[in-house]
């Protein structure tokens, strides 16, 4: 064989050995955090719910809700039609919990090796500068709390979104006579990123401009009219059969509510927060700006700085300021928010770097940041998908040296120093679930819903702030309990026969009005909850 045929054979096997790398080394964080918890962040209980009502033939409809009217929800469909071939392998909750979250797992495997090949085929970082990014994305805490703790859309939306990105590149780059199948799979590619969530918009339209931007008429086009194709059906479901004004004020919830009715509250899907003024959306874009720059970069490149291994992966939920009723404890001691704020300055200078020879994802950065500060709405959880090419703008910035050296440094703490993260949490977790906040919580919530089970009458309706969980477990039909400052006979108006806070909720005044207490957690518990019988 000669020099050249035995380098060849030495390049591909180093190029399949740091792919394995990319794959191998976040598997076993993700398998090794996997635990019981589902549906305490609402929206992976509606996503499951859905999924069992497509998977039983119910449609894609909202099962919990009394009576039997078709209600539908506003949320797109392709996460719930994903999941429903889990529910049709096994359809019982929550037996089936592990399978559900190995969907996200799945997908996350996939972000990963997809940014190691976006990152240096695409963008032409060198081999092991592209491994270790990838890698570091693909141990995010953020990202392992969504895949293991939580059914949650972000990890799929990301590889979405990153595939959508990568098949524009390809789509643009190919000559005419290979061009129409790849514009095909960009456009069908961002297309499902928008049905999985309509944030995947941002991503549409980048892909469009990019193509605009170098002049590709005819491939901007003919990508513009696969995607109207592929989601105006939706668009158009969906309006004609939009829940009307008093199926919203009997059921509630985020939902129910249109995007445009949601950008107008104050809080998105919370119609008791009222509706925001011009002056509060300018308000809205300054806290929401604040939240990326002086927060979110630090969830992202440097979370263990917020908080300990046994909160690890919850700045996605903890992570920017106070609102109303909320009570948000992560990123704000000054000296994180300096850190977030030198860490965002490099992303930046990456990307000032990086945007003249500007890509779809020069385009989408930009566009989903708009979208985010715009929104009410903690930032974080939109500013988590964008990571792959957060990774790359902050190793530009970096890349001050040809050598990479610094990148080099940076990358391998960041992988390292989110070892150690996991590794804490792994072991306090083997230790003492309970000691672990998300899985002390998830226990009280499910003791209780245990209990709701046996001893609800099974005609009843529950007013509870987590409907399609309580559905999920116990097959009542359910309501949205968004306030407890309203009436009883507004509860019983809706049909509500109990009220279920599954959050941490003082007992009613007696003052409001007679009730039975037919279920309490222990006092004591952090996670206290507890169930009504109104009268």
């Amino acid at each position: 064989m000669s020099a050249d045929g035995q380098q060849s054979i030495i390049r591909r096997g180093c190029r399949g050995a740091l792919g394995l790398f990319v794959l191998l080394l976040p598997l076993p964080v993700y398998l090794l955090r996997l635990d019981d918890v589902a549906g305490m962040m609402v929206d992976d209980a509606w996503y499951a719910m859905l999924a069992k009502a497509l998977a039983g033939g119910q449609g894609y409809r909202l099962i919990n809700a009394p009576g039997s009217e078709f209600v539908l929800p506003m949320y797109p469909p392709a996460f719930p039609a994903l999941l429903s071939l889990v529910f049709r392998a096994q359809p019982n909750f929550p037996d089936n919990v592990w399978l559900l979250k190995g969907v996200s797992i799945a997908a996350m495997l996939g972000v990963a090796l997809l940014s190691y090949l976006y990152l240096h085929q695409f963008r032409q970082l060198p081999r092991h500068v592209a491994a270790l990014a990838a890698t570091a994305i693909g141990i995010t805490p953020s990202f392992v709390f969504l895949a293991t703790s939580t059914v949650m859309s972000e990890c799929v939306f990301t590889l979405a979104q990153l595939g959508a990105v990568v098949l524009a590149h390809r789509a643009a780059d190919a000559p005419p006579e290979r061009a129409w199948g790849r514009l095909v799979a960009a456009a069908l590619v961002a297309s499902a990123t928008v049905l999985i969530r309509s944030a995947g918009v941002a991503v549409v339209a980048a892909a469009f401009l990019y193509f605009v931007a170098l002049r590709q008429w005819k491939r901007a086009g003919i990508f513009a009219v696969v995607v109207a194709v592929c989601l105006l059906p939706w668009i158009a479901y969906s309006r004609a059969h939009a829940p009307t004004p008093e199926q919203q004020q009997t059921h509630r919830g985020a939902i129910l509510y249109s995007y445009g009715q949601q950008f107008w509250m104050r809080w998105a899907g919370s119609v008791s927060t009222g509706r925001a003024t011009v002056d509060e959306l300018r308000e809205r874009v300054a806290t929401n700006v604040v939240d990326v720059v002086a927060r979110g970069m630090g969830g992202i490149f440097a979370p263990m700085l917020l908080r300990g291994p046994d909160e690890s992966g919850e700045e996605l939920l903890s992570i920017g300021r106070s609102v109303g009723w909320t009570f948000v404890g992560m990123g704000n001691l000054p000296v994180n928010m300096a850190i977030s704020c030198v860490l965002a300055a490099i992303v930046l200078l990456g990307f000032a770097r990086t945007v003249r020879l500007a890509t779809p994802a020069e385009f989408l950065v930009p566009i989903s940041l708009v979208i985010t500060v715009l929104w009410p709405w903690w930032t974080f959880r939109f500013v988590v998908p964008l990571a792959p090419f957060l990774f790359l703008y902050l190793i530009r910035g970096l890349s001050l040296r040809p050598d990479f050296r610094v990148v080099r440094i940076v990358l391998l703490s960041i992988v390292g120093l989110n070892l150690y993260d996991h590794a804490g949490y792994i072991l306090r977790a083997r230790e003492n679930p309970a000691a672990i906040d998300w899985i002390g919580r998830f226990n009280e919530v499910d003791a209780t819903m245990r209990w709701m089970d046996v001893h609800l009458d099974k005609d009843a309706v529950v007013a509870t702030t987590n409907p399609p969980l309580v559905h999920l477990y116990t097959g009542r039909r359910t309501i949205t309990l968004d306030t407890l400052t309203e009436k009883w006979s507004v509860w019983r108006g809706r049909g509500a026969r109990y009220i279920a806070p599954l959050i941490p909720r003082q007992l009613p005044s007696a003052s409001r009005g007679p009730y039975k207490l037919v279920y309490e957690t222990s006092p004591e518990s952090p996670a206290r909850v507890w169930v009504i019988e109104i009268e």
